[in-house]
């Protein structure tokens, strides 16, 4: 979630909002001034109702933004770097700078959050009680009061065991430490997540079928979950593929190759059309492999130009090509791109080469095994 404003930094750490934030507050403005309010405390003028219910709406964009300052300082405590805090229409997101270094970091972090809104609550909860001790008016007790429960089912709600929710993240620490595998664990939780989402989302259509508009939200967040899962468990388990899964798993062997004088046209006109290589590697006058050219670029090559145009004049020479061995992790090549190449290596000779489609086919598939 990127964000649309600015605001400054808090601990240090830069702290923004996305505009469907203004859309939350508006509907929790709304919502206090046209039916909760009215209902708890009735008699007042709509003024007085709007008013309160805008303030009562900046208070819980507040408490949201306290909830993910308790993640982001707790996370700073376990030297993790925290790059950013951003609000939003669904509440907030703490962008960490890499993974916790051990199971009791995650937990830590994952519970802060819960734990700071819980606080607010009994805090706020105690605060309505006084004011109603002290004869206070009546709106602010019921508005304090609504700040409280809105904190504790924000803190519940949060704990529910899926990620990307707290509750999940906790789990997710647990598992890490069962399995001593954090991309296990991750996996695990967010199948836990998808199906907290579907959950939370078929509790909103049950709403909406009973006549309450608030489906919608619970529709909107069971959605937001069951995604955000999803996407985090293809990565777990696109990394843990990438440390099983080695380079000589998925190279193409380099078993056909041409000279660097040898013209394109007679390069193309002389391939089998069951040859299963999309990049070639291109020998010099010794020999030696001194580049290698792809089939989309040679097909970029005007058909004019392939007769006096060489392989050697389009190849990607080897110094710009990344190396490595056939027992490298594949993880190591996951930042090629879908059309860049790597060449195995192995006792100084050519085995294979690897593009980033071989790369990105080879983590999905074994990662959907793995499911």
């Amino acid at each position: 979630m990127n964000e649309t404003l600015r605001f400054g930094r808090i601990a240090g750490i830069p702290i923004g909002a996305h505009w469907s934030v203004l859309l939350m507050m508006g509907l929790v403005s709304y919502t206090l001034a046209s039916t909760a309010l009215p209902e708890l405390v009735p008699g007042r003028s709509a003024a007085a109702y709007w008013t309160t219910g805008v303030v009562a709406a900046i208070a819980f964009v507040a408490s949201l933004l306290a909830h993910e300052l308790a993640h982001g300082l707790t996370a700073r405590r376990y030297q993790l770097p925290v790059q950013r805090i951003t609000l939003w229409m669904l509440g907030g997101v703490s962008v960490l700078d890499g993974d916790p270094a051990t199971p009791r970091a995650a937990f830590m972090i994952a519970a802060a959050g819960p734990a700071t809104s819980f606080g607010i609550g009994v805090v706020s909860g105690g605060g309505g009680l006084l004011l109603a001790a002290v004869h206070a008016p009546e709106l602010l007790q019921a508005t304090v009061l609504w700040f409280a429960v809105m904190n504790i089912a924000l803190g519940v709600f949060n704990l529910l065991p899926g990620v990307p929710l707290d509750g999940g993240r906790v789990v997710r620490a647990w598992l890490w430490h069962r399995y001593g595998d954090p991309d296990r664990a991750t996996a695990v939780a967010s199948v836990a997540g998808q199906t907290v989402g579907g959950l939370v989302a078929v509790a909103g259509i049950v709403q909406l079928v009973t006549g309450d508009a608030g489906g919608f939200w619970l529709i909107a967040v069971g959605y937001v979950i069951a995604i955000a899962a999803t996407a985090e468990g293809r990565q777990a388990r696109a990394r843990s593929a990438g440390e099983r899964l080695v380079a000589g798993d998925v190279m193409r062997p380099a078993t056909r190759s041409g000279a660097g004088s040898l013209s394109i046209d007679r390069f193309l006109a002389g391939m089998l059309p069951d040859i299963p290589q999309l990049v070639f590697p291109v020998e010099g006058p010794d020999g030696r492999t001194t580049g290698v050219v792809s089939l989309g670029r040679l097909a970029a090559v005007p058909v004019e130009l392939r007769p006096t145009t060489v392989l050697a004049d389009v190849q990607t020479p080897l110094e710009e090509l990344p190396v490595v061995d056939p027992r490298a992790p594949l993880a190591d090549l996951r930042q090629l791109g879908p059309d860049e190449v790597a060449l195995v290596v192995e006792a100084a000779q050519l085995v294979g080469l690897v593009t980033g489609y071989d790369v990105a086919r080879a983590l999905d598939q074994d990662g959907s095994r793995s499911t």
